[in-house]
């Protein structure tokens, strides 16, 4: 089979097209024939040094969707045929509040998505139903199952209230502004990008602020009529702050990654007076995945996809995600 190997670390040009043996189910495994995988930024930061455990070469990848097309001698042989998303991690462990010392993110050290085919436990195989398309499946596993923790069993989201989303234009906070419409919320937005912030408006913001304008906080109150009562993060940084200042007395920051790292100061005074939450989490149980997967099709959610390049183009689709200019999820056909 062709897939795509991170030989070592440095430029998306270390991302390389091999043949590799066709994969075989061992016990408990099945083996999916991939119609589509996506690309997230731990594989940018795996090739770029920036990760924890790093073991190369590695076929990355952590999303993909497709058809299952074999199973070990113990797994049951009528899964076989099925239309397949796969959960992108495994041993979350016994605790759903927080994952357990083993928890392992498929794509290094496992074989990734980036691939033909990938051999998978069983048990992370999920049932894709009809109304997902294999493009759209494979733009949810990462993304969705963090944007999903985040919004609904980390962030406690409420039918009405108002909710930021920072940095859209990125997988899970594209997806986390889609899923908190779906669940009834309203959703404000922020962005580096006036371009990124328009796309927003067309798909149901209700406010839109770039951060590297004077007074953004204020402006997104100003235009969203309120402040808002929970907030979905990926960047940290010193704008943490402005987050907590601008926040609903007893709201909830939700955090999900730390893109600008960590804060040099933390206005604690009003974190306590204003009684607010910040919370931390990182992707999700398989409960959660099969949740998420639940809702994207009962309200027929379409993920934003930015591009889908051939699996031969890897190398410039891994460079486009790495300059952060893609609004949405970019994938690889897997079949091309």
């Amino acid at each position: 089979m062709r897939a795509v190997r991170c030989e070592r670390q440095g430029p998306p040009e270390e991302m390389k097209l091999i043949e590799l043996p066709d994969p075989k189910p061992a016990n408990g495994e099945a083996v999916v024939r991939l119609h589509f995988c996506g690309l997230n930024h731990r594989d940018v930061w795996i090739r770029q040094g920036l990760y924890a455990r790093i073991q190369l070469p590695s076929v990355l990848g952590s999303d993909g969707a497709g058809v299952v097309e074999s199973v070990g001698a113990d797994v049951d042989s009528k899964l076989v045929g099925k239309r397949a998303v796969i959960i992108p991690c495994e041993r979350w462990g016994p605790d759903p509040a927080v994952q357990s010392k083993d928890f392992l993110i498929l794509g290094m050290p496992r074989q990734g998505t980036m691939a033909e085919k990938i051999a998978v436990p069983a048990s992370m195989i999920v049932d894709l139903p009809e109304s997902i398309s294999f493009e759209d499946a494979a733009a949810l596993p990462v993304a969705g199952i963090t944007a999903y923790r985040s919004l609904v069993t980390r962030g406690g989201l409420k039918r009405g209230e108002h909710v930021w989303v920072t940095g859209i234009g990125g997988g899970v906070a594209t997806l986390a502004m889609l899923f908190a419409k779906a669940l009834g919320a309203q959703v404000s937005v922020t962005s580096g990008s006036d371009e990124k912030l328009a796309k927003a408006r067309e798909l149901g913001a209700i406010a839109a602020a770039n951060y590297k304008a004077k007074g953004w906080e204020k402006d997104l109150v100003a235009q969203a009529g309120r402040p808002p009562s929970l907030v979905i993060d990926g960047a940290g940084g010193d704008g943490l702050n402005s987050l907590i200042g601008a926040i609903a007395p007893a709201g909830r920051i939700v955090m999900y990654g730390a893109t600008r790292m960590s804060p040099s100061k933390l206005d604690m005074a009003k974190i306590f007076f204003k009684q607010i939450d910040l919370r931390g989490t990182t992707m999700g149980t398989d409960d959660e995945f099969r949740a998420m997967v639940k809702l994207v099709a009962e309200h027929r959610i379409k993920p934003v996809i930015d591009r889908i390049f051939p699996l031969s183009q890897a190398v410039e689709a891994n460079r486009l995600l790495e300059e952060s200019a893609q609004m949405g999820k970019i994938l690889l056909d897997c079949r091309s």
